[in-house]
């Protein structure tokens, strides 16, 4: 994976598909064990050209040159009528640009493209914005550009924040996605690093390259000078701590990430759903055979069943990264705020894999969009289709979406080569019951001298696990009315809190039916419902 975008805009490039680049994402990073994308570039790419002038603008230090001969060659070029404007604004200086670009083979790099042309409506532009817009835009598509052998290269840390007029099929401007570093190169670098000796490690390089997922190799250098100046050795802690650090900085914005602490042994029941997800996501993923790995899952069933707990259960067995989608973070006051937004999270995302990415209540986050929002849900929405639909990260993004109302989902989103996987999560059998009531008390480290919990499993039916811990924690309260720290929970008191703590979720047949209605694998069904997956009439009414 070393520079494939290098092979991409080299590829174009050669082809004369384009003269006109935008490299994005992770451009600030180094690219091999030493050189920055600006000296990468030059000593790969500009020297063996021969190009006459090789410049760099950005809106901070102006106009500057490779070498004092290039500057007056340009000088030349211009009559030195821009001798005096080198440090002005793209208004000045820009049509002296065109000047050259099109009378002798230069290469221009444009460096913070976000800052000259930012993602906003051009409405809302300032003049000196469009005006630089206006020059970009007209150099992709200039014959006279493209004869003389220039280039132009502009480099942005986000997509989403360069004007998306850029990206129209009018112009030929050719966006080259730098992605972060992935696990052979993190190794071989981070091998490069310790080569010094100067610090100490807890962990195999095989598994610190594992552990810096979705951090880029500047981070990684971070960490190891951190741990260096604190004297500590480099362990599972440390980095996670470091890289939660880096990762908040960088996408809390827009994601939340999740640092689950419990396993598939710490939730009750859920066994056809838990040994699914082991054999079909965990085991194939840790093998790289990524065939058998769905595009995604979507788990239904009534609320309070567990389908949260579930995530963070097969993230925590898995070691794999974690995000959630929340759409609060997403959506924006301004125009073209809420899409920007969403694209960055969805690159956040992206650059963790392999990586779970939770979306909860999913039939009210993800839909084509309402009157009145100004196409901003409809957008979105596309957005999330695409990508959710891309084969190239099945295995490696891994997306889950929880629902109570199947029936509410757009037929696009639950279409095979999405959310192409449906298992139900339901309100747990006798045995399961049994099982939670026993996970529960030893969760919240309860006495107890109950050994058999089948009793108060078959006297909790249509119980669902939130309600189960509800009516463990009912006992302890009653355990507890004397005053008393550390009673104990006996039969009896468990006895009084089933009594005392009704089932409370509401329509919980309604959703049970739908969730077997969506299910496409009786595998994943208790028995007692298999027979209901068979009779879509019965089904139907049931739902009615």
């Amino acid at each position: 994976m070393l520079n494939m975008w290098y092979d991409e805009f080299l590829s174009k490039y050669r082809a004369g598909i384009s003269h006109e680049f935008l490299l994005y994402f992770n451009v600030r990073d180094v690219v091999d064990n030493y050189r920055h994308m600006d000296r990468f570039l030059y000593e790969e790419f500009v020297k063996a050209r021969g190009f006459a002038i090789v410049a760099f603008y950005d809106i901070s230090r102006g106009l500057t040159f490779a070498d004092p001969g290039m500057e007056k060659e340009f000088n030349k070029i211009t009559s030195n009528e821009a001798s005096g404007l080198l440090h002005s604004l793209p208004s000045k200086i820009f049509p002296y640009i065109d000047m050259a670009i099109r009378s002798t083979k230069m290469i221009l790099f444009l460096n913070h493209a976000e800052k000259i042309i930012p993602a906003v409506d051009i409405g809302s532009m300032s003049l000196e914005e469009r005006a630089a817009l206006i020059w970009i835009c007209e150099w992709s598509v200039d014959g006279k550009v493209s004869s003389v052998g220039s280039t132009i290269i502009m480099l942005a840390d986000n997509l989403a924040d360069v004007s998306k007029e850029t990206l129209k099929s009018s112009y030929r401007i050719e966006p080259v996605l730098i992605e972060l570093p992935g696990e052979d190169e993190r190794k071989k670098y981070i091998e490069f690093l310790l080569k010094d000796n100067t610090i100490k490690t807890d962990i195999s390089v095989e598994e610190f390259a594992k552990l810096s997922s979705g951090l880029s190799k500047k981070s990684i250098k971070d960490i190891k000078l951190k741990a260096e100046a604190e004297d500590v050795p480099v362990s599972f802690e440390f980095i996670k701590e470091k890289k939660h650090s880096v990762l908040k900085k960088e996408y809390g914005d827009v994601l939340e990430f999740i640092y689950p602490e419990i396993g598939f042994e710490d939730i009750g029941g859920m066994d056809r759903a838990k040994g699914y997800l082991m054999k079909n996501i965990i085991e194939p993923v840790r093998k790289g055979d990524l065939r058998r790995v769905p595009m995604g899952i979507l788990l239904c069933g009534p609320s309070g069943t567990g389908k949260t707990l579930l995530v963070n259960a097969l993230a925590k067995s898995s070691g794999f990264n974690c995000v959630k989608i929340d759409m609060s973070r997403i959506l924006g006051q301004y125009v073209g705020e809420s899409e920007k937004n969403f694209k960055k999270c969805l690159l956040g995302a992206q650059s963790q894999q392999p990586v779970i990415v939770f979306v909860d209540e999913i039939d009210t986050a993800f839909r084509r969009g309402e009157s009145g929002d100004s196409g901003v849900g409809r957008n979105i929405f596309s957005e999330f289709l695409q990508f959710t639909g891309n084969t190239s990260n099945r295995g490696r993004v891994i997306f889950i979406a929880a629902t109570n109302r199947p029936d509410l989902l757009d037929a696009a989103l639950k279409r095979a080569g999405r959310f192409d996987k449906k298992i139900p999560v339901l309100l747990p059998e006798v045995e399961e019951r049994a099982e939670i009531f026993k996970i529960m008390i030893g969760k919240y480290g309860f006495e107890t001298d109950i050994k058999d919990f089948m009793p108060f499993a078959q006297k909790s039916e249509s119980y669902t696990g939130a309600e189960i811990e509800t009516v463990v924690r009912k006992a302890y309260e009653l355990a507890n009315e004397d005053g008393c720290d550390g009673c104990v929970l006996t039969g009896n008191i468990l006895q009084k809190a089933i009594d005392r703590c009704r089932p409370s979720t509401q329509e919980v047949e309604f959703m049970t039916m739908l969730a077997i209605k969506e299910c496409d694998d009786k595998d994943l069904l208790p028995e007692r419902y298999k027979k209901w997956l068979d009779n879509r009439e019965a089904l139907d009414m049931a739902e009615g």
